[in-house]
C-alpha cells in the first residue's frame, strides 16, 4: 500500500544537502535486500621481509611484542621510534646487551673509632702513589672529608678511612687530587660564611711522603688544577682561578663604610685600577673593587662579591684573580708559579680547566665560555655566543673522556665541545630523556675510565642526586652516550651542589670502584662506593635489594595507537630467579593510567608465562619489571628477554552492501512513476570515483548515517528491452559507516 510522503527506501547525498538521491532497492520475494555486516578493519598480513620475531600469525590472530636488549638505556617514549631503550628505571643496570639487572649496592663506607672529623664534607679524593721501602710504587685511596684527610684501610672487613694528619686549620674543603708526576695535589676552596667557594692553599704529598702538606707559596691558592706540557714538551702543573698575596697590608683600622684605604706602602706594582682585592685571612674575609689609586690610598667599593665588614690594621691584602692561570714545575713549598696570564676578564670568572691530550694546549671554561691557551702566548674565546649566556655555573665540572669535552651548563644540561672544529653537540638529558624530568637538572661532577663514564645530577626538583652511568653506543649508525640510573641518593635534606664529587678508582687489579661524596644538611655524610667490574673484590659486591628498584618499559601500541587491543600472557626469559628470594614482578599501565597494577610474580628461570586478567584491553601498554632480592646478594634477577603475546580488538565498523534497480518508469513507494536511471548511475559513478563523506538514509529517516563509497565496490548490469536498448540498470555497491 503506498505511504505518504515516502518514495524510495533508501536515500544518498552530499554532506552538504545536495545532490540527494533515492533509491529503490531489488527486491528477492517481494521483500527488500536489506542488510548490514561488522568489516574487517585490519588487513591479514603475514610477514616475507625482514627478521622474524617468534611470529607470524595475522594481527586478528595474534600480536607480539618481543625485546631482548636495553642497551640504549632510559629515554625512550615509544617502542616503534625507540628500540632497546628504557622509559626510566631507577638502581637497573642495562648497559650490557641483553642483560637488565639490579645495579651494585651503594655501599656506604665508616671511619675509623674515634676518628671523628671537624664536619662531615666529603668533597675530594685521589689515588695516590706510594713509593714503598723496597722502592716500588703502590697506590694509597684518600678521602678528603672537609678540613681532614683520611686513608682507606682496605684490609680491614670492611674496609674503613683512618684519619692522618691535618694540613690546615682551616674552614675548607679539598678537592680531587691531580698527579703530577709522582706527586698529588689537590686544589682546596674555603667554604666559611663571608666568601664561599674561594680558592684556598692546595695541599701536595710527593710518593715519599706520608702527610700532606699546605702550600705556603704566595701564589698557593687556585680552584682548579690540570697537568698539561710546557713549550718545550715538558709536563707541567696548571692553576686556575687565582687569589695572589701581594706584599700589602692595612695600615690602618677601618669600619664596614669606610670606601678609603690606606696600605702600608705604595700601591704601585701591585693593585691597579679594576682589581678585584681581597682583605684578611680566611674566616675574617671580603672582597673589594678598586675604583681609584692614589700613592698608597685606594678608592674602593665595599662588599664587592661579599659582606662588607671592618678590618684591623695589619690585614693582608691578596688579589683576587678568578680570570688569571699559572704554571709550575714544582709545587712544593721550595718551588714557585709563573706569573699570571689572564684569561678574558675577570667579571666573567674561570670555571674548570682542562688538557684534551697530552698537548700544550690549555682549555679554560669561563661562566661566558671556553677559551683556549697555548704557550707561545695566545688566547681566543672558541665559542663567543657564551658571550651573552654567561651562568655563573656554566662548565663548572667540564670533564675530558676519550676525547669528548664535556660542559655542564649552569641551569641543567649538558655539551660535547670537539676542540679540532669548534663544534658543540648537546647531549643534554633533557635532549636524550625528554619526558624523564628528574633527570634535568645540573650535572655537578663527572669522571670514568676508557670504558664507563660517571655523572653526578641534580634531581630537577627535590634535593637528591643521580648516579649515573654512560657508555657511548652505535645504533642506526648514530653514536650517542646512552644513560643508567645506579643510583638515587639522599636524604631530601639541603644539599649543597658545590660540595660534592666522584671518582673512580682502578688502581688496584681486583676492583674497580665508582666513589661518591656529596655533603647534605644534618646528616654525617660519608662516601659511597659502587662496584662496576667483574673482577676479584668485585665480584663480592652485592647487587641492591632496595624497595625502589624498577625498571619502566616505553608504550606499546603495535602500531596501532587508536585501535584496542586484548592482552593475553606475558613470556619472561630469565636468569638466577628462585633461590635466594630472587623473583621479578611484572605491573602494568594502561591508556596512560596513573598507577601500575601488578600482574603477577616470576620466580622461576630461565622460561616462566604469566596471564593477564581475561578481558584486559586497552590501545596502549606499559610494563614495569621489579627486581627482588631477599638481601644483598652477590647473585643479580636477571630479565633477558620478554615476549607479549596480545590480539586486535578494533571498534567493529558496519558494511551497508547494496543492490539498487534504476528504471525510467519505476513505481516509488508512494505510488508515483518517475526515474532517472542515467543521471542517477552517473552520480554514484561520481561517489565512487572520489570517495567522500556522504549521508545515507532509510525511509522514516530515522538515524541516518555517515558513510563513504567502498573503492571498487560499484558494479552495474544492463538489462535490454525488446529493442535493444538500454533502460534499466541494476547495480551493486557497498557503503562504510564513518
Amino acid at each position: 500500500m503506498p505511504r505518504a510522503g515516502v518514495t524510495h527506501d533508501i536515500t544518498i547525498e552530499d554532506s552538504g544537502g545536495t545532490n540527494r538521491r533515492g533509491f529503490m532497492l531489488t527486491r528477492r520475494n517481494g521483500k527488500r535486500n536489506w542488510a548490514s555486516q561488522d568489516s574487517q578493519t585490519i588487513s591479514p598480513r603475514i610477514l616475507s621481509m625482514g627478521e622474524v620475531t617468534h611470529s607470524e600469525l595475522p594481527p586478528e590472530l595474534e600480536l607480539i611484542w618481543f625485546q631482548e636488549d636495553w642497551s640504549l638505556g632510559i629515554g625512550g617514549i615509544n617502542d616503534r621510534l625507540d628500540p632497546k631503550r628504557l622509559a626510566f628505571s631507577n638502581k637497573i643496570d642495562t648497559s650490557v646487551p641483553g642483560v637488565l639487572k639490579p645495579a651494585r649496592e651503594a655501599t656506604l663506607t665508616a671511619i675509623q673509632s674515634g676518628e671523628t672529623p671537624n664536619n662531615y664534607r666529603p668533597t675530594g679524593f685521589g689515588v695516590i702513589p706510594m713509593i714503598t721501602a723496597a722502592a716500588t710504587i703502590n697506590y694509597d685511596l684518600w678521602l678528603f672529608l672537609g678540613r681532614d684527610v683520611y686513608k682507606l684501610a682496605p684490609e680491614n672487613d670492611p674496609p674503613d678511612w683512618s684519619r692522618e694528619t691535618e694540613p690546615l686549620n682551616a674552614d675548607v674543603q679539598y678537592r680531587n687530587a691531580v698527579i703530577f708526576g709522582t706527586t698529588a695535589i689537590a686544589p682546596s676552596w674555603y667554604v666559611g660564611s663571608d666568601i664561599t667557594d674561594c680558592a684556598s692553599p692546595y695541599m701536595y704529598k710527593a710518593a715519599t711522603d706520608t702527610n700532606w702538606t699546605s702550600s705556603t707559596i704566595t701564589a698557593g691558592r687556585f680552584k682548579y688544577m690540570t697537568v698539561g706540557r710546557n713549550s718545550s714538551g715538558a709536563e707541567i702543573l696548571w692553576g686556575a682561578n687565582h687569589i695572589f698575596k701581594t706584599a700589602r697590608t692595612v695600615n690602618e683600622t677601618f669600619n664596614d663604610s669606610d670606601t678609603t684605604l690606606t696600605l702600608d706602602d705604595a700601591a704601585s706594582g701591585h693593585i691597579a685600577v679594576n682589581d678585584i682585592i681581597l682583605i684578611g685571612a680566611l674566616g675574617a674575609q671580603e672582597t673589594l673593587l678598586v675604583t681609584g689609586v692614589s700613592s698608597s690610598d685606594l678608592t674602593v667599593v665595599r662588599g664587592y662579591g661579599s659582606t662588607a665588614r671592618a678590618h684591623s690594621s695589619g690585614a693582608i691584602i691578596s688579589l683576587y684573580q678568578p680570570h688569571v692561570i699559572k704554571s709550575s714545575s714544582d709545587p712544593s713549598n721550595a718551588g714557585s708559579w709563573s706569573t699570571a696570564v689572564e684569561i678574558g676578564t675577570d667579571d666573567s670568572p674561570i670555571t674548570g680547566i682542562v688538557v684534551d691530550g697530552d698537548t700544550d694546549t690549555i682549555l679554560v671554561t669561563k661562566t661566558d665560555g671556553i677559551y683556549s691557551y697555548t704557550t707561545d702566548g695566545q688566547v681566543r674565546n672558541l665559542t663567543t655566543l657564551f658571550r651573552q649566556f654567561g651562568h655563573t655555573d656554566n662548565f663548572r665540572g667540564a670533564y675530558v673522556w676519550n676525547s669528548h669535552i664535556l660542559l655542564p651548563l649552569g641551569g641543567g644540561g649538558l655539551l660535547d665541545f670537539n676542540y679540532a672544529n669548534a663544534s658543540i653537540r648537546d647531549i643534554s638529558l633533557s635532549h636524550l630523556a625528554p619526558e624523564q624530568t628528574g633527570v634535568h637538572g645540573p650535572v655537578l661532577a663527572m669522571h670514568g675510565d676508557p670504558t664507563h663514564l660517571f655523572a653526578l645530577v641534580k634531581d630537577s626538583s627535590t634535593s637528591h642526586y643521580y648516579v649515573m652511568q654512560a657508555n657511548e653506543v652505535e645504533h642506526d649508525g648514530a653514536t650517542e652516550f646512552r644513560w643508567h640510573i645506579l643510583a638515587k641518593l639522599g636524604a631530601g635534606g639541603t644539599t649543597y651542589p658545590s660540595r660534592v664529587n666522584i671518582m673512580v678508582d682502578t688502581s688496584r687489579s681486583d676492583r674497580r670502584r665508582l666513589w661518591v661524596g656529596y655533603e647534605e644538611a644534618s646528616v654525617s655524610s660519608m662516601p659511597y662506593y659502587f662496584a662496576f667490574g667483574d673482577t676479584g673484590d668485585d665480584e663480592d659486591d652485592g647487587y641492591t635489594n632496595d624497595t625502589d628498584i624498577y625498571a619502566d618499559t616505553v608504550k606499546w601500541d603495535a602500531n596501532l595507537p587508536r585501535v584496542s587491543k586484548r592482552y593475553e600472557s606475558i613470556e619472561l626469559e630469565t636468569r638466577n630467579l628462585g633461590a635466594g628470594g630472587r623473583q621479578i614482578t611484572v605491573q602494568y599501565k594502561l591508556d596512560n593510567a596513573d598507577e601500575w597494577t601488578t600482574l603477577n610474580t616470576a620466580t622461576d628461570s630461565p622460561i616462566q608465562s604469566l596471564n593477564f586478567p581475561l578481558g584486559t584491553t586497552g590501545k596502549t601498554l606499559e610494563l614495569r619489571f621489579v627486581p627482588a632480592l631477599t638481601a644483598v646478594g652477590t647473585t643479580a634477577a636477571e630479565l633477558h628477554s620478554f615476549r607479549l603475546k596480545a590480539q586486535l580488538r578494533p571498534d567493529a565498523t558496519k558494511l551497508y552492501p547494496m543492490t539498487v534497480y534504476l528504471a525510467s518508469k519505476q513505481q516509488t513507494l508512494n505510488g508515483a512513476i518517475g526515474g532517472s536511471p542515467k543521471a542517477d548511475l552517473k552520480q554514484l559513478r561520481l561517489w565512487d570515483a572520489a570517495p567522500a563523506d556522504l549521508v545515507f538514509g532509510t525511509p522514516d529517516k530515522q538515524d541516518p548515517k555517515s558513510v563513504i563509497f567502498m573503492p571498487g565496490s560499484l558494479q552495474e548490469r544492463e538489462i535490454h528491452n525488446e529493442h535493444g536498448r538500454t533502460s534499466e540498470y541494476t547495480v551493486t555497491f557497498t557503503l562504510a559507516e564513518v
